[in-house]
């Protein structure tokens, strides 16, 4: 059996996944290769650099807890104006957020040859709308690609390279599954920060507003390679879908210990009665009747029913 981790987008919330990496790892379940994207491929690059062990843990803690807001999220309303208004690509720049991936790397690891579990990671370019993957060159740059991985657009400045312009993987592939089963995963363990069916309080504020609609954009390609997984019968997915602090602001970095503990909790749940064919969030929905509200219909895609 291939066994893979697949690690989401979480923003923020990429704490969440550590708790629930701890717990898989407790349980004696170890990968064979990751496949991360946005805070997913943070927490894969340096896992997969620092190796798929229990020992760790630790040390990947200790990263998120150097990450806050004046070192990733630096600046104030004036700045961001200021950056507005000179026609800057982010509202903040990626500086900080470079160094702290720099600094957390094992001294030495620079590319993804020089990893000890393999890892891919998403990225989606501007210019043609593709995803491209890193980790099946050894010598291509692992800060490169876990920058472009995670660089939120607006929020953090693309990053150019090799003529493309690459930002967070999660605009195409939040949840990249598709890329585990390609690679020939056959039990894959999927860690899913992502939206589910609940439905959130009211979101305000212009950047926290624009995060949310990214994440209403992306949450069909969730479902369907989600999808894709539960139908193949040649491979066995365990579904984590981790759902706590899900309304954090974007720069909230005051609940990274919390998250450590929430992410571990829901795995250790799943773990101790793992359901790997259990129904889906959007299918639990698509067997109710589709909501009507003041004339309009919600849209419950037939492949969903399938």
């Amino acid at each position: 059996m291939t066994t893979a981790f697949v690690l989401s987008g979480g923003g923020i919330r990429g704490p969440l996944h550590v708790g629930a990496l701890q717990s898989l790892l407790e349980h004696g379940i170890k990968p064979d290769f990751f496949v991360g994207t946005s805070a997913g491929s943070l927490n894969s690059g340096f896992l997969a650099a620092m190796g798929a062990d229990l020992s760790s843990i630790p040390a990947l803690q200790a990263a998120w807890r150097k990450g806050t807001a004046g070192v990733v999220y630096p600046g104030n309303v004036f700045t961001i104006a200021w950056r507005l208004l000179t026609g800057k690509d982010s509202a903040f720049p990626s500086d900080g957020m470079r160094k702290l991936i720099q600094d957390n790397l094992p001294p030495g690891v620079t590319t993804f040859g020089q990893l000890k579990c393999p890892a891919y990671l998403t990225t989606a370019d501007l210019l043609s709308s593709r995803l491209y993957l890193f980790g099946e060159e050894p010598s291509a740059p692992l800060i490169d690609a876990m920058m472009a991985s995670s660089s939120i657009p607006v929020y953090q400045d693309p990053v150019w390279y090799h003529g493309l312009e690459l930002v967070d993987g999660g605009v195409v592939a939040e949840t990249p599954i598709n890329v585990a089963m390609d690679k020939g995963a056959d039990v894959i363990y999927a860690v899913n920060l992502g939206r589910g069916e609940e439905s959130l309080a009211p979101e305000h504020g212009m950047l926290n507003i624009f995060f949310r609609t990214l994440d209403t954009m992306i949450v069909q390609s969730v479902y369907a390679d989600l999808k894709r997984a539960s139908d193949d019968p040649k491979v066995t997915l365990h579904h984590i879908h981790v759902q706590d602090f899900n309304d954090l602001p974007y720069n909230d970095f005051n609940h990274i210990e919390e998250m450590f503990v929430a992410g571990k909790k829901t795995a250790d749940a799943y773990l101790a009665n793992p359901q790997p064919r259990a129904l889906l969030p959007f299918q639990t929905r698509a067997v109710g009747a589709p909501k009507f509200i003041g004339g309009a219909r919600e849209y419950i895609p037939s492949w969903m029913l399938r």
